[in-house]
């Protein structure tokens, strides 16, 4: 008990140390197109059978609805499997969300690298959020290279979310006054050669 608790706590501490509550929870907005106001008020037996009959959608909303206990008795083990079965799917806003369960620990263990493999892959599809989550991330733990890297991914034209590019710029001229000029081109650097090998 005393172990659970303190993972818990940790798990709490991170997640307000980094300031997940803006960019933690996605919605499905990201390479897929859908009328979501469908799937947000369809009764969760016909979600069920939606999502597992395989519509990516629908397993996303349900994930989202265990995840928070929308119409449906909250189970956090449910929404990170109905978040897995849509992640593995290529469904950014699905992977960040299962990143975020295994930052905070919801359903599953804590597990940072679990983490990263997810928000990797979201931020290979395009989803600022998950980029600007890697950054806290590396920031955190005085990467300051690869959070500048990060940033300037999440800062990019074409991204997802335009808040997110505009906290990205923010947060990329503060890390600036840390890094020398040579880390600075280093960070873009590895900026560029993985924005082009995805």
């Amino acid at each position: 008990m005393k172990k659970s608790i303190t993972t818990l706590l940790k798990a709490t501490a991170l997640t307000a140390v980094l300031g997940f509550s803006g960019v933690a929870s996605a919605e499905l907005v990201a390479n897929v197109p859908l009328d979501s106001s469908r799937y947000e008020i369809m009764p969760a037996n016909q979600l069920i059978s939606q999502a597992k009959s395989g519509n990516q959608q629908a397993q996303f909303f349900l994930a989202k609805r265990y995840q928070k206990g929308i119409g449906i008795t909250q189970n956090y083990q449910q929404a990170v499997q109905w978040y897995t079965t849509a992640a593995k799917q290529d469904i950014a806003p699905a992977q960040l969300n299962l990143a975020m369960m295994y930052i905070r620990g919801e359903g599953v263990k804590p597990n940072a690298q679990q983490a990263r493999y997810w928000l990797e892959k979201a931020a290979r599809l395009g989803d600022n959020r998950a980029s600007y989550t890697l950054a806290m991330l590396d920031e955190k733990d005085k990467k300051l290279v690869d959070a500048y890297k990060w940033y300037d991914l999440a800062a990019r034209d074409g991204m997802l979310s335009d808040q997110v590019r505009s906290k990205a710029q923010s947060k990329i001229g503060q890390l600036a006054l840390n890094l020398s000029s040579q880390d600075i081109a280093t960070a873009r650097s590895r900026a560029d050669s993985w924005f082009q090998s995805k």
